[in-house]
């Protein structure tokens, strides 16, 4: 199916280009701010003047058209100012995850052959030796305002201060040239670099603030981490080609704290992952908390539970929508249109965005209802994994995006997701959907959170398992978890038993990490709640 929306023209331009025509159209308007540090605000004029200045300091530092330059930090202006700088200087962004440790870090600079990293002192710490400068990059650069040790980290702010100002990306760009080279999250495999371009990421800018009708009314209150694609370019991009305000977060714990951000800011717009939608259904504070600032609010990232979904709009009054996408697709795909929302559903297509929905085995287009493997094609779709053509050979197919995840799509081309196809449970013959046990377990009052994966079985071939969150003081028992779960399903899809954990490992855009939990899941030793028979 293609879309039905009207088609976005977009500008032949760079990556950057939404910060200059931001910067032009509204220099003294209040572009970010800063709570956690006192409040500070940024205007659109000093976001492009500064990122112009850094850019100048990168060349100068030898970032040359195309290097690869790391970007380590937190969500800050720090963050945005070095996003833009990085292209501004013509160098390609590596975002990386403030959740990795030294040797996950020495893995993705060594992939992208980076030349420099920028990086709060906080993640630093956690690499002594590139701290130290025996990376072998060409400059390590800090937010520390210390003074550098001789050959240590360049500090960040001496970057700002120069005169000379740079903007290589200006009439340089390509349709192919690259803007950023993050990794997919790797739930279903080792990380990859995924080659998104200029073309790619402009497009789906306008796409996303056409579907979400992002304008400079709007305030954003933007906690999910930019160096995830759903961040940086949903909530940071968005928000500056929206021509729209920023309220930058960098968690949302204590959730009292962020609650108090929503009283605060009065945001318009919220994009989050259904885990924080869910705590704020489950705290006290919610209900009574004014939220008629709130336009909606959409979640991505994770499945929605319908539930979920449901009880938030009961709750505050606030419509929920969903919108879909992959970091190989810049990343989002499809939205619910905000004048039709549809339960469930991830929506349609954005402009310019075509969707089928296949047979796996065969590639052949089923029937409408049937349930088969989503592929797009669209204008935001990657160019290629980095370094590795045949990954890009399996996942893209005549220009069409292999998604990976299984779906549906009704009479009016709204796309429900069943769930992942590599993560399916094959079970005496039968396929069971991890997402669908955990929406019933989720709307359980004493589980918090939950997870399910298989487990190899000699007869059955794989039996669900599932790992539970449950509140404080709860008294209820894995048998009772199994048997609330089985009410009204069928037998194969029955837990074969429950394990209790603190937490469930989630990707920072909330996705269960199934591969981290069925790793773990091999080396523990549980005794079975019950066997089904």
């Amino acid at each position: 199916m293609q879309s039905v929306r009207v088609p976005v023209h977009v500008p032949t331009e760079s990556l950057t280009f939404p910060l200059r025509q931001a910067a032009d159209r509204f220099p003294d308007k209040v572009a970010v701010v800063e709570p956690e540090v006192g409040g500070r605000e940024w205007t659109y004029g000093t976001l492009e003047d500064q990122s112009s200045a850094l850019a100048a300091s990168l060349a100068d530092l030898h970032v040359n058209p195309g290097d690869r330059v790391a970007l380590w930090m937190k969500n800050s202006v720090e963050y945005i100012l070095s996003f833009y700088g990085i292209m501004k200087a013509g160098g390609v962004v590596v975002p990386v995850s403030t959740h990795y440790a030294a040797r996950e870090l020495a893995h993705q600079l060594q992939v992208t052959s980076a030349v420099g990293i920028i990086a709060t002192e906080e993640r630093l710490s956690q690499a002594p030796d590139l701290r130290a400068g025996g990376s072998g990059l060409r400059f390590v650069v800090s937010d520390s305002a210390a003074a550098p040790l001789s050959g240590g980290p360049i500090p960040f702010h001496s970057l700002l201060t120069g005169i000379k100002r740079v903007d290589r990306s200006v009439g340089m760009v390509q349709q192919d040239t690259p803007a950023v080279l993050p990794f997919s999250s790797g739930t279903t495999g080792l990380p990859k670099g995924v080659m998104l371009t200029h073309f790619n990421l402009l497009h789906n800018l306008y796409q996303v603030v056409q579907a979400h009708e992002v304008t400079p009314d709007d305030t954003l209150l933007n906690q999910l981490p930019f160096f995830h694609i759903y961040g940086m370019t949903v909530l940071m991009g968005a928000a500056v080609l929206g021509g729209a305000r920023q309220v930058v977060a960098s968690r949302f714990r204590p959730i009292d704290d962020f609650l108090s951000l929503f009283e605060k800011y009065r945001p318009t717009l919220f994009f989050t992952v259904p885990l924080i939608l869910q705590e704020f259904c489950r705290h006290p504070k919610v209900p009574d908390m004014d939220w008629n600032s709130l336009r909606y609010v959409n979640t991505g990232g994770a499945p929605l539970a319908p539930e979920l979904q449901e009880r938030f709009t009961q709750i505050t009054g606030v419509p929920v929508i969903q919108g879909y996408g992959l970091t190989e697709s810049s990343p989002t795909t499809h939205v619910t249109p905000l004048n039709k929302i549809k339960v469930g559903s991830i929506g349609t297509p954005l402009s310019l965005t075509e969707h089928k929905i296949v047979a796996p085995e065969t590639g052949e287009e089923v029937e409408i209802g049937e349930v088969g493997e989503l592929w797009v094609r669209g204008p935001q779709v990657m160019t290629g994994y980095y370094n590795d053509p045949q990954a890009t050979a399996h996942t893209l197919i005549d220009g069409w995006l292999r998604t990976g995840d299984l779906g549906r799509q009704d009479e009016d081309g709204y796309v429900y997701i069943v769930d992942r196809l590599k993560e399916l449970i094959k079970c005496k013959g039968f396929q069971v959907a991890p997402a669908e046990i955990e929406h019933i377990l989720l709307g359980h009052p004493d589980i918090l959170d939950a997870a399910v994966i298989g487990e190899p079985h000699s007869v059955q071939g794989e039996v669900p398992v599932a790992y539970a969150v449950v509140r404080d003081g709860s008294k209820i028992s894995p048998e009772a978890v199994i048997e609330y779960a089985a009410a009204g399903m069928a037998k194969y899809k029955r837990l074969w038993r429950v394990v209790f954990t603190e937490a469930i490992p989630r990707s920072p855009s909330g996705k269960i990490l199934r591969r981290v939990l069925k790793e773990s899941h091999v080396q523990a030793q549980q005794t079975p709640a019950r066997l089904n028979a």
